[in-house]
Order: structure tokens, then C-alpha cells, then sequence
């Protein structure tokens, strides 16, 4: 036998080397979503939307991902397309909704909670402001295969959604959870519990959703998402918020406009006021100025409260308007008697309002007085407050 044909003992280290077997991008994904399959639905469209918050901050496609889900005989990757087909745009909600089909119907085992042809309708909804209407929780309930589910959007005028929450609805309902909510925050909100139709809720939060997603992603939706746990942020749920939301009118439904009229017809009202103001002209721009804003957002112009009133200030004036040495020491005058003005024209309790208005208003001057010493701000202004 020849040297060369002898078997040969293999040397101790190394061994020889070996192909290793890829692992898939999305095992992370699967691992998460098979947990999900014995939970709930409303468990899974949490977990789909901040899934869709994770692809829409790092600038992922959503396509490429629900391909790769469909063309897997996996329990865990149908549990992930269920979910994903409740949330986020009508686009993105048919497509994984497809794939989920495709998949299905090669016999893999559908998650617990699915119900085939199940869809949230809408049960109930209802408006808790505080006093001066500038904070907003918008509770709306939808009902889905007998369980009933709430979505609590906090939102400011102009500044839009600040958080979003889902519950399981009380046995109790919508009202005892807001009830609770009202008194475990004292003094946060009035204690009134306003219904809203189904049209009343699209027209307030739809706008919130669309400006989202236009403003596009930022430090702090990238913190609420992968942060800490106590950092809540719109981001988490707006993808659900998207869904939820444009189920509640037809698709031809369009949200009731604010006619320029209207600006007219409150800068007189205005200006009829017992506004204290001496020099009129000033009353008059300043009047235009915050009216005209409203309505460009499509709100009632007497509906301000200090952090909208703020914002605009910051928005319109600071960002866009010139205003004089005078007129910038008549501000606070004009902003005061414009704050009382609202709480006649909206009819509050008018001496608890005015003594909320007066808590706020050395901050709304502030924060006005920070933004227009702004350099960056002031090289934008190139217009004149009159």
C-alpha cells in the first residue's frame, strides 16, 4: 500500500472549514411575533405598530419584509402578517393582508385570537379637555370579534398627538376609564365627559395622524421607541392610530372646512370686545394674525388655550413678522385681552379661566421673548406685524 493511500490522522485544531448556515434577518421578528400567537389581537397590533415605527424611522421598506414573511411555512411569520394587516396606511394593510392569505393557504396554523373577516367597529367615543381646551384625550372604542378596545389620543391644537395609549375596554366602558383617568390626574381636566360621533373623532385626530407622518421622524420618536420605558411617544401607536382612525368614515368622507368668513367675523367681534386696547390698528393685526392661523389649521379661532396660543406666536409671528420696539412692548396687552376675549366668546367660567390665563401668561411672553431674540428665527421674518 503506498504512502499516499494509507488513511492519514487528522491533525488536532482547526477544523476544516465549514460553510455556516446564514441566519435569517428576521429571526428576532419571528421570535417575538410566536409569542404572540396565544395573546390577544390587541396585543399584536401594538406589537405590528411599533414594528412599522421601527421600518418608518430607520427608513426600511415595508415591502421587502412582508415578502420575505410570505414565502415562510411559518407559524410565527403568519402571526406577524395578521398583525401587521391592522395597522399602518390601506396600502400597507392590503399587502399584508395578501401575504397572510397566501400564506394561510398553504395550511399554517393561524394565531389564537384571529377571527377571519373580524374588524374593529366603532361602539363609542367621547372628549375630555382641561379648562382652557388646550389639552385634549380623545377616548374611541371599536369593537372587534366581541372584545371591545380603546385608543386614547392626547392631543394639543397646532401642536397635534403628544401620546397615544390602547386598552382593553372596562366591562364597565369608555366613560370608566376616562372617569378614572380624571381622577387620578386632579386638577389636569374638567370634570366633564363630552360624546363625540365617529365623524366628531376623524375630524379632530385625522389631521394629527397625517401631520405626523409629513413632519417625518426626529430624536424623539427615535427615543419614545427605543428609550426608556416610561418615554411614551406617538410613534409607538400611530401606525394603529392610521388604521383605526380612517376606518371611522367612508372613504369619500372629507372633514367640514373653517370658511374664510369666519376670520372676519371674530376680528370684529374682537375688536366689539371690551378689550382695553387704546391703539385699535394694533388690536386689529394682532386680532388677524392669531384668527387667520386658526382657520389656515381649520380650528374655530376663539378655541385657544396658552400652548396654542404659544405656538402660534412662535409660528407666525416670531418666525415670519417684523414687529416694532412699540409693538413688541404692546404684545403682552394684546395677548392678555386676546386670551380674555376667548374666554367670553367660548363661555367658560369666566373669573376660574381668567385666573388660569393669568397663571399661564408670563410663560407664553417668555418663551414668545426667547424665540424672537432667535438669530436663525429673525433672518426667516420678511413680513411686518403692520
Amino acid at each position: 500500500m503506498s504512502p499516499q493511500s494509507k488513511s492519514r490522522k487528522r491533525k488536532q485544531g482547526k477544523a476544516p472549514g465549514r460553510r455556516q448556515e446564514q441566519q435569517s434577518p428576521y429571526g428576532a421578528l419571528l421570535e417575538s411575533a410566536a409569542a404572540l400567537r396565544s395573546e390577544s389581537w390587541l396585543l399584536a397590533d401594538a406589537w405590528a405598530s411599533e414594528l412599522y415605527a421601527t421600518l418608518w424611522l430607520a427608513g426600511s421598506g415595508h415591502t421587502p419584509m412582508v415578502e420575505a414573511l410570505e414565502a415562510m411555512d411559518d407559524p410565527a411569520a403568519l402571526t406577524a402578517l395578521r398583525a401587521l394587516s391592522g395597522v399602518g396606511s390601506a396600502e400597507h394593510r392590503a399587502e399584508a393582508f395578501e401575504a397572510a392569505q397566501a400564506v394561510a393557504a398553504r395550511g399554517v396554523a393561524e394565531p389564537d385570537w384571529y377571527v377571519p373577516g373580524a374588524v374593529p367597529d366603532f361602539r363609542d367615543a367621547f372628549l375630555v379637555t382641561n379648562l382652557l381646551g388646550d389639552v385634549e384625550v380623545i377616548a374611541i372604542t371599536q369593537e372587534r370579534a366581541g372584545v371591545g378596545e380603546t385608543v386614547l389620543f392626547m392631543r394639543q391644537p397646532v401642536l397635534g398627538a403628544t401620546a397615544i395609549e390602547l386598552f382593553s375596554t372596562p366591562d364597565e366602558g369608555t366613560v370608566a376609564l376616562l372617569e378614572d383617568m380624571i381622577a387620578s390626574t386632579p386638577d389636569a381636566f374638567r370634570d366633564e365627559i363630552t360624546p363625540l360621533s365617529a365623524t366628531g373623532v376623524y375630524d379632530r385626530v385625522w389631521p394629527d395622524v397625517e401631520q405626523f407622518w409629513a413632519d417625518g421622524p426626529d430624536e424623539e420618536a427615535e427615543e419614545g421607541l427605543m428609550g426608556d420605558e416610561d418615554v411614551r411617544h406617538p410613534v409607538q401607536l400611530i401606525a394603529l392610530a392610521d388604521a383605526r382612525v380612517s376606518a371611522l368614515v367612508p372613504s369619500e368622507y372629507e372633514i367640514p372646512v373653517i370658511g374664510p368668513e369666519r376670520t372676519d367675523e371674530v376680528v370684529e367681534a374682537f375688536l366689539a370686545s371690551q378689550h382695553g386696547i387704546a391703539d385699535a390698528e394694533a388690536a386689529r393685526a394682532f386680532a388677524g394674525i392669531v384668527v387667520s392661523a386658526a382657520v389656515e389649521q381649520n380650528r374655530d379661532p376663539v378655541v385657544y388655550g396658552p400652548a396654542s396660543l404659544t405656538a402660534v406666536l412662535i409660528l407666525n409671528v416670531a418666525a415670519k413678522l417684523h414687529v416694532s420696539e412699540e409693538d413688541l412692548a404692546l404684545l403682552p396687552e394684546l395677548v392678555r385681552a386676546w386670551a380674555y376675549f376667548t374666554v367670553e366668546a367660548r363661555d367658560l367660567p369666566r373669573d376660574e379661566a381668567r385666573a388660569a390665563w393669568d397663571e399661564e401668561l408670563p410663560t407664553v411672553f417668555a418663551e414668545f421673548s426667547e424665540a424672537y431674540a432667535d438669530p436663525e428665527l429673525a433672518a426667516e421674518r420678511d413680513g411686518q406685524f403692520r
